[in-house]
């Protein structure tokens, strides 16, 4: 009883450094783009040639774009199969783990769902595109500056950035021994469909690396909670199946 005890402890330990880790992270990055916001426009223009910002008229990066916005989708409902498979099987099927599976689902939906999308209404940042340094009518503003010049859509943090960040977790649904591997892939492929938004010109590197930071800062906050309700979570899943499958010989 007292080793169980003691990891409980030390992992609740390192969850805590963990998130005392982030929130300096977090703290750090945040005061970097405000302090110097002109990181923002510096980047930025590096894109803007001719008038205009013109790798988004680029086919490969606007296919890479659209490739990227259906596949939340396709992996939302592959999600949902796999639960549903687990909890329907007739015997737990070992390679599928409910809590990961809704611990992913959480996450897309309080981090680029809820959290994003509310702070995108919020702050009200103008793109770059309609930023007066690159021929459109609205003034710049740094990270963090509550500005509402846009009033629907607007510029921080990124929406699409944060949903390549919201698919991180795919990597625990990876045998350990490829994970590394699935990492390297994985990791700059996200990176690279969320830096494209700023290629385009659709938003500032602050929106996109903030959206990655507000994300992984999600992810480790509800990672905790999971995990220690693993096999309760588990469980319930196939007890759900397991009514439905009576009710269903039932009929």
């Amino acid at each position: 009883m007292s080793s169980f005890s003691f990891s409980g402890s030390e992992r609740e330990f390192n969850n805590i450094r963990l998130q005392n880790y982030f929130l300096y992270s977090f703290v750090l990055i945040s005061g970097v783009f405000i302090v110097i916001p002109n990181i923002d426009l510096f980047v930025s223009r590096f894109f803007f040639k001719a008038g205009s910002f013109y790798i988004s008229h680029n086919p490969f990066w606007i296919e890479l774009r659209n490739f990227h916005r259906l596949s939340q989708w396709y992996l939302l409902g592959a999600m949902v199969v796999l639960v549903g498979l687990y909890a329907l099987w007739h015997r737990p099927l070992s390679i599928i783990a409910p809590h990961k599976i809704i611990y992913m689902v959480l996450v897309y939906a309080i981090g680029p769902g809820v959290l994003v999308n509310s702070l995108k209404l919020l702050f009200g940042r103008a793109r770059p595109r309609d930023l007066v340094e690159f021929g459109g009518w609205a003034d710049f503003t740094p990270a963090w500056q509550f500005a509402s010049i846009c009033q629907r859509n607007c510029s921080f943090p990124s929406g699409e950035s944060s949903v390549a960040a919201a698919m991180l977790p795919l990597l625990m649904l990876v045998p350990a021994r490829f994970r590394l591997t699935a990492g390297i892939i994985l990791i700059p492929l996200l990176a690279l469909v969320s830096l494209n938004r700023v290629f385009m010109g659709a938003h500032f590197l602050s929106d996109v690396v903030i959206s990655w930071v507000l994300v992984i800062g999600v992810m480790i906050w509800f990672w905790p909670m999971i995990s220690r309700r693993a096999n309760v979570i588990d469980g319930w899943v196939r007890l759900c199946g397991k009514n439905l499958r009576t009710r269903l010989a039932v009929r």
